[in-house]
């Protein structure tokens, strides 16, 4: 068979890639199901290892796992003694605990939301062990809402949460090790857990949280999940993730006020 030709297998199998949107997997584009128009930033597979990705999205957990302890808890990781302060680059500072958030039929939603997101950070930092990233420095008040009301703390996090599954599900083709890919995995799937229970609230809640970039589909009746038109959950590039939790900066802001920490840093 010359190079040119592609067998009846192949040809199915590239078929229904396409007619998932899921072409172009490990080859021009690093993320999956994004159309070029869509693309901010085209990344061959090979430019980032595994360890890069893993500690990206470890960055993403660090974040999170923030909200929640000082929304839940009114303290940080360091505090909880999740982390060292030896494992920080930085402080976690904004934000606060959510008033009479105990009292509020969320109490449950949000406690389960902290521990599995401060399981997660455990999780990674263990499968990178000593290539784990520290915390950088994180600015929990970035857009300057998400912690005087429960409404307030559902608009924000729904948006972590949306962007989360996004991150891991465009990371995943990068990933070579199966090892590696099974913990992404494992995570992808409880964050999309937490989307959908989050975006139900949302919307029982009449909560408005509005659109993070031009592809989020905030939740309303008539978009219970974070899908596309196939159905399909939507995935992000690091480029798009970093344009979010940046406020737009290009290699710190927002979130991130000195930038992530590991080998993805820059938009």
């Amino acid at each position: 068979m010359s190079d040119h030709q592609v067998s009846p297998i192949e040809a199915n199998r590239r078929n229904f890639l396409k007619g998932a949107g899921l072409t172009g997997i490990g080859f021009a584009t690093a993320f999956v199901g994004l159309p070029a128009s869509l693309t901010t930033t085209k990344v061959e597979a090979a430019a980032f290892s595994d360890v890069d990705i893993l500690n990206f999205a470890l960055n993403l957990e660090y974040l999170e796992a923030e909200f929640y302890a000082v929304s839940t808890y009114g303290s940080t990781l360091v505090k909880l003694g999740v982390i060292s302060a030896e494992d920080e680059t930085g402080p976690t500072t904004g934000g606060n605990r959510i008033p009479n958030f105990s009292a509020s039929p969320l109490a449950g939603v949000a406690s389960a939301l902290r521990n599995d997101e401060i399981d997660h950070v455990k999780y990674l930092r263990s499968a990178l062990g000593s290539s784990a990233a520290k915390k950088p420095a994180i600015n929990l008040n970035a857009l300057g809402y998400g912690y005087s009301s429960v409404s307030s703390w559902l608009k924000l996090a729904r948006q972590f949460e949306d962007v989360g599954v996004s991150a891991y599900l465009g990371a995943a083709p990068l990933i070579s090790s199966s090892a590696y890919l099974a913990a992404a995995a494992a995570i992808l799937s409880a964050e999309a857990m937490h989307s959908g229970a989050i975006r139900w609230e949302c919307v029982g809640n009449g909560v408005g949280s509005p659109a993070v970039d031009s592809i989020d589909i905030p939740p309303t009746r008539q978009a219970i999940f974070d899908l596309n038109t196939k159905a399909l959950a939507i995935p992000r590039t690091p480029s798009q993730v970093l344009n979010i939790v940046y406020a737009g900066g290009r290699s710190m802001g927002g979130f991130f006020p000195n930038g992530m920490n590991g080998g993805i840093t820059t938009q």
